[in-house]
């Protein structure tokens, strides 16, 4: 199969919320062909859909990297919006995590 091929699959699988295989056919098309920046992108938001928030960061991450290696700063930024967003909700969880681990502990510690 040739990358576009499995980039339109990977876009099919995630409009019917099967993200895990979405991810699966987004990652063979990057295999494929790593510059495909939308492949990355789609991947990124799959990820999120698997609960793999930090490779949706690092998928935006490597995006973004590539629109500015090809002077288009401009779309880069436009990534910063769902990056912020999704790295935000991972600080929240952590923080979640963490306020859990103290409201949990034995009084008088």
């Amino acid at each position: 199969m040739k990358a576009k091929e499995l980039y339109q699959q990977g876009l099919d699988l995630g409009r019917r919320r099967l993200y895990k295989e979405a991810v699966e056919a987004f990652t063979q098309a990057i295999n494929l062909n790593p510059d495909f920046v939308e492949a990355y992108i789609y991947r990124a938001y799959a990820r999120t859909g698997t609960g793999d928030n930090h490779g949706g960061v690092k998928d935006f991450q490597t995006a973004m990297d590539i629109y500015r290696a090809r002077g288009r700063s401009d779309i880069a930024d436009q990534l910063l919006v769902p990056l912020n967003t999704l790295q935000n909700e991972i600080k929240d969880g952590q923080e979640d995590q963490g306020q859990l681990e103290v409201e949990d502990e034995p009084e008088g510690k």
